[in-house]
């Protein structure tokens, strides 16, 4: 009797063990494809702990999650853009209070990633509860954001009532109900031990790298092999000032066609620089964005001008974008993204259409409503460079 009771209470421990370990593991909620002018940019994956198809359960959640990303476009993705589309998409999603206080976490984030996305890069945001984010790139650990509240803002980019993208916020939200075919295809995808090697020079590792030099001398005993050292930089603190501006809960606009449906368009991206308007679809990784690799990097004011430009200059958007009524009448419904370049002025350089709707009413309605929009406020002297760049997502929901 002894022995039986000593099994079951043995067999308990380890099934609590066993739990418990596979509790550590977050499960695959969704998978999906972020395109920009019809073109791949990367294959997302969002993990968490309890499945769910409600963004703001995940986002609220202090579960262990985990969110990574594979770059699949053919000339891959400056880190620089990469980093503010992030960013921008906290932007929106998160209220002003909120963005001062992760000022200064943004501005780490942004300078984690140096020089440039490769085609199979592998990035992960991984939320560890009382430990914060752990930011890595092909397994390397680039650094570590201690705000657990950061993960949610992360989160919020995808996923939150603004995201960038809302086909690729759907593909996220599928409970595990993830396509084979793709869950197999992001799975084959996978970096090199040379390109991994690369990644930890930024975080100032110590790498070994072989050059001709040492490969002719090594019948020499005095050949050594080249060691490359870059210093990781310390990321200065800032005293952000109290800054005074409206949140970004911004009001839906009153005609008779939007009252009767749901229309938001919102903010994501913005870049330094950008080229002139495009009627086909170019390469993602453009020469703008080369200039902008060269900007100033963020700091907490620099971040929050822009932030808070961006939000001012929707709302201006966001009061001027209709429902096309023969598009309402028609059961049309969608999802656009536009960017836009403007100059130090205000004036509208160019637009285009990043991500497309099925419908040409919408797209068109689009780039009508920033036409309109045009022009607005000049750029305040935080902001640098002769262009500025954001992006506008739009959607246009039938009434339920």
């Amino acid at each position: 009797m002894r022995f039986n009771h000593l099994f079951r209470v043995f067999t308990s421990v380890v099934l609590l063990m066993l739990c418990q370990i596979a509790r550590a593991e977050p499960m695959l909620n969704g998978i999906g494809v972020h395109q920009e002018l019809g073109q791949e940019v990367f294959i997302g994956a969002l993990y968490s702990e309890s499945l769910s198809n409600d963004a703001d359960t995940l986002m609220t959640s202090a579960q262990p999650m985990r969110m990574e990303l594979k770059i699949v476009a053919p000339d891959g993705l400056t880190t620089r853009r990469f980093s503010r589309m992030w960013i921008e998409g906290m932007a929106v999603n998160s209220k002003v209070d909120v963005l001062t206080a992760q000022a200064d976490n943004m501005v780490k984030f942004d300078g984690l990633f140096k020089g440039r996305f490769q085609k199979n890069d592998f990035i992960s945001f991984a939320n560890n509860p009382g430990k914060g984010v752990d930011v890595a790139v092909n397994g390397v650990l680039l650094g570590n954001i201690s705000d657990n509240e950061f993960f949610s803002m992360l989160l919020s980019t995808w996923i939150g009532k603004i995201p960038l993208s809302s086909d690729y916020r759907d593909s996220l939200l599928k409970v595990g109900d993830v396509d084979a075919g793709l869950r197999g295809r992001y799975s084959a995808i996978s970096t090199t031990a040379a390109r991994t090697a690369e990644i930890k020079t930024w975080t100032g590792t110590q790498v070994e790298v072989k050059t001709a030099e040492a490969s002719s001398a090594k019948s020499s005993a005095k050949a050594k092999t080249e060691t490359a050292v870059i210093a990781k930089p310390e990321v200065p603190k800032f005293d952000v000032p109290t800054i005074e501006k409206p949140t970004l809960n911004i009001p839906i606009p009153t005609t008779q066609a939007e009252k009767a449906s749901s229309v938001t368009t919102v903010a994501a991206t913005s870049s330094a620089a950008a080229k002139p308007a495009v009627t086909a679809a170019k390469p993602v990784v453009a020469a703008a964005e080369e200039d902008e690799e060269e900007g100033p990097a963020l700091t907490a004011q620099t971040l929050l001008a822009r932030q808070f430009y961006v939000s001012d200059a929707i709302k201006k958007i966001r009061s001027k974008t209709r429902y096309p009524q023969r598009a309402l009448d028609r059961g049309q419904a969608g999802n656009v993204r536009v960017a836009i370049v403007i100059d130090r002025q205000g004036n509208v350089l160019s637009t285009k259409l990043l991500e497309s709707s099925k419908y040409d009413m919408l797209n068109k309605e689009a780039l009508d409503a920033l036409q309109r929009s045009a022009p607005f406020p000049p750029l305040p002297v935080e902001i640098a460079g002769a262009r500025f760049e954001f992006t506008v997502p739009m959607r246009w929901a039938l009434p339920e």
